[in-house]
């Protein structure tokens, strides 16, 4: 099971927060910056990186899948 924990690293003048995602799985541990537009609240905030972290992790999954078929 992997824990994910967000850490707000900061506020821009462009309307933009700052994100650290960090998750610890058997396999280890990463952390990625993930930056998005402010939705006005932490609740809204957190969303919105989760689905941006979930976009990603996507991605890269397929990526990964394509490189180990030889793609």
């Amino acid at each position: 099971m992997a824990n994910v924990e967000l850490i707000k690293v900061e506020q821009r003048r462009n309307g933009h927060l700052l994100f650290n995602v960090r998750m610890q799985t058997a396999a280890g541990r990463m952390e990625l910056p993930t930056a998005i537009e402010d939705q006005g609240s932490s609740a809204l905030n957190e969303a919105a990186v989760l689905r941006s972290t979930l976009a990603f992790a996507e991605g890269l999954a397929a990526a990964v899948r394509s490189k180990l078929r030889g793609g």
